[in-house]
């Protein structure tokens, strides 16, 4: 093709240019889609507010269409309600007025939930975010679960139990910010100050409930005036607790929430009570250190390389109360050297990549990704290598700087391996996991967890779950096939068997790369 005999540095700058241009055209797009929804918004609510007069004024239409639940005692719904799943809660809640202060009312803790699977739409797309529930396999709409649009087109980076981590930018909703002028600024300077304020959140999206996040504008990322982007998000908790005396819902002063940048180079860490994160500086020696994942235990960071046979360790307290408590208004940076666990031997390391270029396309063949993942009960730690094959362009038209790698073949999973990691008075080591008993690991880019099945107390979880298993969710992006780039399946530790899933009606959201989320559905909100 004539555009390839054009540079790549020549290429990168057109780009950047295109891109520009269409950051500029989608703001005021999204402005002008807003300002022509606010008369029909505005018809809605008449018409809304109209219909609860009517019902207001004639009592006798509600008592005649639903007697029969209406005199149904709260009772008896109630504990009906404490042995189903969010989803049925969900649809108790739309046959009446007393049913759903019935589910308004119960909201037990204890309640049996299985992991729902957050399908993304790309903040660019007007598509809703969708969530797959496993109890049933079917998906619902983010606004058909909570009518508060605090999910759409907003990205989420990570979860803890039933709370998703969310960002709010300006570039993705500009109607949310309206601050319009700004984004002419990019178009005169791509390296200028960036322009887009972004809001970072806790959100549970069965009750609606935020809580609040320092925004990652405050963490500059190296040398730039540029801030973070955060390619993933955990917590140590959830965001909020419980005072025995009132029941009073307060935010938990030992959550601690730690983000991963999208090169791979930097952490930061904060508290939902503090008002800016503190950066973590990589160490002075680790030129090149790239971090895979991170997970939280214990008040501690985990951060995992593609050496499996070092693993950084950092005491978050110890950092809070030392570098992040005086912190100043632009924010603190943390640079002592961390802890470092050394592996004992035999240690296991990723399978190296197997390659090979044909008509201008790099296959790669049996590379192993690495991830970690925790088991909330246990508080034990585990790290999977990812086994998966794929291929891209070695020159695309697009450089990969500007839109990240777009797979020919889309990477597709042919197994795992998973290992604990046991600490003990004569050192620590990787210790190769054959069996999980009963236990489940989820994984996903944005979130990777462990489940006990004897914790779900639903009698159906035999039928929906197989133990032993992971079951894994990974969406690629692929412009040239679109509908192969969703890798969802079932993996079994007991034969090294994969069983491929299609998530329930919901076809490939589109074109753009969207991370999925495994989150624990709760109705916990805050007071």
């Amino acid at each position: 093709m004539p555009i390839r005999k054009v540079s790549p540095e020549t290429r990168k700058k057109l780009t950047q240019v295109v891109f520009a241009i269409f950051q500029v055209t989608f703001t005021y797009y999204r402005l002008s889609i807003k300002l022509f929804s606010l008369p029909l918004h505005f018809v809605f609510h008449r018409l809304a507010s109209a219909k609860v007069r009517v019902k207001t004024a004639f009592p006798l239409i509600n008592i005649r269409t639903s007697r029969w639940s209406n005199e149904l005692p709260v009772e008896i719904i109630q504990l009906i309600l404490r042995r189903l799943f969010v989803s049925d809660h969900l649809r108790c809640g739309a046959v009446c007025r007393s049913w759903r202060a019935a589910v308004s009312a119960t909201k037990p803790k204890g309640c049996p939930q299985l992991p729902w699977l957050m399908l993304r739409s790309h903040p660019f797309s007007l598509k809703e975010h969708r969530f797959l529930s496993l109890g049933d396999q079917k998906t619902y709409k983010s606004s058909s679960i909570n009518p508060n649009d605090y999910i759409s087109r907003r990205d989420c980076v990570g979860s803890v139990e039933g709370w998703l981590i969310m960002i709010d930018s300006e570039f993705w909703r500009p109607e949310g910010f309206l601050y319009p002028w700004s984004f002419g600024l990019h178009l005169l300077d791509y390296n200028l100050k960036y322009p887009y304020a972004t809001v970072n959140f806790f959100l549970n999206p069965v009750s609606g409930a935020r809580v609040m996040l320092p925004s990652q504008s405050t963490v500059r990322y190296g040398y730039s005036s540029r801030p973070f982007f955060f390619k993933k998000v955990v917590a140590s908790s959830v965001p909020i607790t419980t005072s025995s005396p009132g029941h009073h819902r307060q935010l938990n002063p030992s959550c601690f929430v730690a983000g991963l940048s999208a090169a791979g180079r930097y952490l930061a860490f904060c508290r939902p009570t503090d008002k800016l994160w503190t950066r973590i500086d990589p160490m002075p020696d680790a030129r090149g250190l790239r971090i895979q994942d991170i997970e939280i235990i214990d008040g501690r960071l985990f951060a995992s390389t593609r050496n499996s046979s070092e693993l950084i360790v950092y005491d978050l307290e110890t950092l809070h109360v030392d570098d992040h408590a005086n912190a100043g208004p632009c924010g603190s940076i943390y640079r002592r050297p961390p802890k470092m666990l050394v592996m004992l031997h035999p240690t296991p390391f990723p399978s190296l990549n197997s390659t090979n270029t044909m008509a201008g396309v790099v296959h790669y063949h049996e590379c192993e990704k690495v991830y970690l993942a925790k088991d909330p009960t246990s508080k034990d730690l585990f790290m999977i290598f990812h086994n998966v094959s794929f291929a891209f362009e070695k020159e695309p038209i697009i450089p990969s700087s500007c839109l990240g790698w777009n797979y020919v073949i889309p990477p597709q999973t042919l197994g795992f391996r998973v290992f604990k990691l046991e600490c003990n008075n004569s050192g620590s080591r990787w210790k190769k996991v054959d069996d999980l008993g009963d236990g489940i690991l989820f994984m996903s880019e944005a979130s990777n967890k462990v489940i006990s099945a004897s914790s779900l107390t639903s009698p159906h979880y035999k039928t929906e779950f197989e133990e032993n298993c992971i079951y894994f969710a990974f969406d690629n992006p692929c412009l040239a096939s679109p509908s192969t780039g969703r890798d969802f399946g079932i993996f079994s530790l007991a034969n090294n068997s994969i069983k491929r899933t299609v998530p329930g009606e919901e076809p490939r959201t589109g074109l753009f790369h969207s991370k999925t989320v495994w989150f624990t559905p709760n109705f916990q909100q805050l007071d």
